[in-house]
């Protein structure tokens, strides 16, 4: 074989370079495809009734998520003047998982390390418990706080072949949920679903449950601008001082915040009070605009009298979110009013005020959904099995409102004039004829071959007055007239 000159060689040592960076760049693009998969949502559970000198506290650390974890490192705070680490039990579906306590240095926090390195992937139902927690409870709130910052570590890992790869946790505070041990909540706080039919003025007032000698609050209330409008008044509770304030700054994605804070001495109020009333401006045309509580970044909060914080996880039962909305009314339509029992017939929604789900119902069994549909479509397809009269009701909602629509007799199902004889042999009983109609001058009369009970007309039928026509079937068809038939 000729062997290779330098120039040869040159270009195999090229084409080597360029296999060998393509090689780095596939193994970067691959790491980093890794490491954007999410790590678990891990969850210190919140207890708000514990007693003072109770050593026997428990609580749970659960995760979401752990699907093929190979190894984790967590780190959890807290004060010791105000809960006493007692004891740890690891879940055994994780052998050797470490839970090591370090008391408190030059300050009153203690921490806690989880720490476990797996020979595999392992994964855990959602819910499940990483580890049970036993506490002491002392007094006011003891935050269990996962630690983050300052050389503390919060991170899961995952084996992609024989390589641990660091998961995604950012932001953190959306995947490491603080507990904690109090022997009471936050107060509950409110604002309402307010209905605007028009463009004007109106109230915001926020209401409280639980407001049982509180010190300070900060509340943080988002809302968009392009459909209300904050008319820099208000009305504060007579209970609070001057330190009572409301404000609005600029939030994130165009939206806006409202501002509510306040401290002073111990204040309680009873139950529905308001902390205060904010006046705004309403666009109108048909807007929605959510009210929601912000608690994440810039954070609720409230404080006792001796200026502890108080635990208000999970935020959606602590702070319940309204909505300026106009009303949500149902209604709906369909595009055949008397079907024949074997056509489709479509049913529309025309429900106004943004309905999000919908359910159908009728107060006879004898429907059936078609093409895919079913009582939760937003515009269903059916078919009436018996003949007759059915009404229809439409339940329609959304996050915060609901309506219904309830329709008598909407549709009419069966072929008019069709004789069924279900009831008796009286022609003038409404339920002897497939569409529970009795037959007028304007209605062609069938008599099928077979029926349970044989029409019988009392008295003189005249065509053009009784019926339009009338006509048996077959050869077994059957029909007594007790006076004449008339034809004109």
């Amino acid at each position: 074989m000729e062997g290779f000159g330098v120039g040869s060689q040159l270009k195999i040592n090229q084409i080597v370079k360029k296999i060998t960076l393509l090689l780095v760049c596939l193994v970067w693009f691959l790491s980093l495809g890794m490491h954007a998969e999410n790590a678990p949502v891990t969850m210190a559970a919140n207890v708000t009734a514990a007693i003072p000198g109770v050593s026997s506290v428990a609580v749970p650390v659960t995760v979401t998520g752990f699907n093929d974890i190979g190894q984790f490192t967590l780190t959890m705070k807290f004060d010791t003047t105000r809960v006493r680490f007692v004891s740890a039990t690891a879940n055994p579906a994780l052998p050797g998982m470490s839970v090591t306590y370090t008391k408190p240095s030059g300050n009153t926090k203690a921490s806690l390390v989880f720490s476990w390195t797996g020979s595999s992937n392992v994964s855990l139902a959602d819910g499940s418990s990483l580890a049970g927690l036993t506490f002491s409870y002392v007094t006011g709130t003891g935050l269990l706080s996962w630690a983050y910052t300052y050389g503390a570590v919060c991170q899961f890992k995952r084996y992609v072949g024989a390589v641990l790869t660091t998961l995604s946790d950012t932001p953190k505070y959306l995947f490491y949920l603080n507990g904690g041990i109090s022997n009471r909540g936050a107060p509950v706080t409110f604002v309402p679903v307010i209905i605007m039919t028009a463009p004007g003025s109106f109230q915001i007032p926020v209401t409280v449950n639980g407001f049982n000698g509180i010190g300070a609050l900060t509340l943080y209330l988002e809302y968009d601008p392009a459909f209300i409008t904050y008319q820099n008044t208000f009305t504060k509770n007579p209970a609070f001082g001057s330190t009572f304030l409301v404000g609005n700054i600029a939030g994130t994605d165009g939206k806006m915040l409202m501002i509510i804070q306040w401290y002073g001495g111990a204040v309680t109020l009873g139950n529905g009070a308001a902390l205060c009333t904010m006046n705004f401006s309403y666009a109108g045309a048909g807007a929605t605009c959510p009210l929601s509580w912000n608690d994440n970044g810039p954070s609720c909060e409230y404080a006792d009298g001796s200026g502890d914080v108080l635990i208000d996880l999970p935020k959606n039962y602590y702070y319940h979110d309204g909505v300026v909305s106009p009303p949500l009314i149902a209604n709906f339509t369909a595009d055949n009013f008397t079907p024949h029992k074997t056509d489709t017939v479509q049913l529309t929604d025309q429900s106004a005020g943004g309905a999000t789900s919908w359910n159908w119902s009728f107060d006879r069994p004898a429907v059936v959904f078609l093409n895919g549909t079913n009582a939760s479509s937003q515009n269903p397809q059916v078919k009436f099995t018996d003949g007759g009269t059915y009404s229809v009701t439409l339940l329609v909602t959304n996050s915060y409102l609901t309506d219904s629509e309830a329709k008598i007799a909407f549709i009419r199902a069966g072929t008019p004039g069709t004789w069924t004889g279900n009831t008796s042999s009286d022609w003038n009983v409404w339920s002897n004829w497939d569409n529970w109609l009795v037959p007028d001058s304007n209605t062609p009369v069938l008599i099928p071959p077979a029926a349970p009970n044989w029409p019988v007309y009392n008295g003189d039928l005249i065509l053009g007055i009784n019926c339009s026509r009338l006509t048996l079937s077959g050869s077994t068809s059957r029909m007594t007239i007790t006076g004449d038939l008339k034809i004109p």
